[in-house]
């Protein structure tokens, strides 16, 4: 009687084995955090009242669990870099610049209004749920 070896149970064994000894003390740490709430700071900003007319907008998440805070990405680039006044659709503000968790907004020249400035992100709970706020940009 011939015994012949099946290398296939063998190798589904050790591959068993590896990803259970890989995945021991290995945890994603951010899955369990979740984003609870933002804070964008200025929560109003008049645009005369900054140098150049730039204003900095700051998003700052909160978070379930350590750490506690951190920054959040603004939603963007709005539709061509510029913020649009949508109920009379006009452009107020452009983005200067943006980086992580602030944008830098400039009125469009001419422009006159106030505008939402929205940051944006995914609250990481395993669902769809964003979470969401803004500041206000008023232009002369």
């Amino acid at each position: 009687m011939i015994f012949r070896r099946h290398p296939l149970p063998a190798f589904l064994i050790l591959t068993l084995f590896a990803s259970l000894s890989l995945s021991c003390g290995s945890t994603n740490q951010n899955s369990g955090r979740v984003l609870v709430a933002i804070n964008v700071t200025p929560t109003t900003a008049d645009a005369q009242n900054f140098p150049n007319g730039q204003v900095v907008f700051t998003a700052t998440g909160d978070f379930s669990v350590p750490p506690l805070t951190g920054p959040v990405t603004f939603t963007a680039p709005y539709a061509g870099q510029f913020i649009v006044d949508n109920l009379n659709n006009v452009n107020i503000g452009s983005v200067v610049s943006s980086g992580q968790g602030t944008v830098t907004v400039q009125c469009v020249a001419g422009a006159s209004g106030s505008v939402n400035v929205v940051a944006t992100a995914s609250a990481n709970n395993g669902t769809s749920t964003t979470v969401s706020a803004s500041g206000v940009l008023t232009c002369p």
